[in-house]
C-alpha cells in the first residue's frame, strides 16, 4: 500500500495532504537536515563547506574574470566587479537546476518509501527545493561578505531580499512538484531536463546583462523568469535598485499559480506512483 492510496480521487485530497505536511513538518526538516548533511559527511570541515565553498568559488571568479582578465561593461557601470555580477546571477540558477534536476527523480531514488512506508509523499520534492535554496542563502552569505569587502559596504535594498525570495520559493517548490509527477511517468526524463537546463543556462543573462539583448531577441529576457530572478537579485545586491514592479508581480503571480498547480497535479496522482517504481 502506498502513501496515498487513502487519498487518491478524495474531494478533500489537497486540504488533506497540506494538513498532513504540517502534521510531519518535523519529517520534512529531518529530510532536509539528512540531505543537506550527506553532501558533507565525509569532509574534515563538514557543513562549515556551505559557506566556504561559494566564498572560494567568488574569490576565484573575481580573480580570473575582474583582474585577470579585466572584464567590464560599459553599459553597467554600477556593476564594476565581473566576479560578483557572474556568482550572484549563478547563484538562482544553480538552485533551480538543483531543484529541477533532483526533484525529477525524487520518487524513482525513493521507491521503497514509496511503495511500503506511509508518509506524506509531498515531502519527497519539498526536501529537493528547500535544500536547493538552503545552499543559495548560504552562498548569498559568501557573496554578501565579499561585497561589503569589495564594495566597500552594502546596500540598503537587501532589506527588500525576501520580496522576491518567497516568491522565488514558490517558484522552485512548483517546479520540483511537477518534476516528481513527470520523472515518476516519464523515467528518462532526467538526461533531457539537464539539456534544456545546460540550454536555458545560456539563454539566461548570467554570463552577460540584459541590457545586451538584441530588441529582437528581447523576448528571451522578458519570457524568461529566471532572468527576471537573476536580474532581480543583482538589483537589490549589486546596484542597490529596487526591482521593477511590473515584473516582480507577474512573476510573483506565475510563482504562486505554479506551486498550486504543481501541488494540486502531486495529490491527485502520487496514489498511482507504487505502480510506476
Amino acid at each position: 500500500m502506498s502513501a496515498s492510496t487513502s487519498v487518491k480521487g478524495s474531494p478533500g485530497a489537497v486540504p488533506g495532504a497540506l494538513a498532513a505536511l504540517y502534521e510531519r513538518r518535523w519529517l520534512a526538516w529531518y529530510f532536509a537536515q539528512r540531505q543537506i548533511s550527506r553532501s558533507y559527511r565525509n569532509s574534515f570541515l563538514g557543513l562549515f563547506w556551505m559557506f566556504l565553498g561559494p566564498l572560494l568559488m567568488i574569490v576565484l571568479y573575481t580573480l580570473v574574470f575582474s583582474e585577470i582578465i579585466g572584464l567590464r561593461f560599459q553599459k553597467d557601470q554600477s556593476v564594476t566587479n565581473f566576479g560578483l555580477f557572474l556568482y550572484c546571477g549563478l547563484l538562482p540558477f544553480l538552485a533551480f537546476s538543483d531543484a529541477l534536476n533532483k526533484g525529477v527523480i525524487s520518487i524513482r531514488t525513493n521507491s521503497t518509501l514509496v511503495q511500503k512506508v506511509v508518509f506524506p509523499l509531498e515531502i519527497l520534492p519539498l526536501t529537493t527545493a528547500s535544500t536547493a535554496l538552503v545552499n543559495q542563502i548560504f552562498g548569498f552569505g559568501a557573496l554578501l561578505f565579499l561585497v561589503a569587502i569589495l564594495e566597500g559596504g552594502l546596500r540598503w535594498t537587501l532589506l527588500l531580499l525576501p520580496v522576491v525570495f518567497i516568491p522565488q520559493l514558490l517558484f522552485t517548490l512548483g517546479l520540483s512538484f511537477l518534476a516528481a509527477v513527470l520523472g515518476a511517468y516519464l523515467p528518462d526524463l532526467k538526461e533531457s531536463l539537464q539539456s534544456l537546463v545546460r540550454a536555458l543556462f545560456f539563454v539566461t543573462p548570467i554570463l552577460w546583462p540584459a541590457s545586451r539583448v538584441p530588441e529582437h531577441l528581447s523576448w528571451l529576457v522578458d519570457f524568461n523568469p529566471l532572468a527576471f530572478l537573476v536580474d532581480a537579485y543583482r538589483d537589490l545586491i549589486l546596484r542597490g535598485q529596487i526591482p521593477d514592479t511590473g515584473p516582480l508581480l507577474w512573476f510573483s503571480a506565475f510563482a504562486t499559480g505554479l506551486c498550486v498547480v504543481g501541488f494540486v497535479l502531486f495529490v491527485r496522482v502520487k496514489g498511482r506512483f507504487a505502480d510506476l517504481v
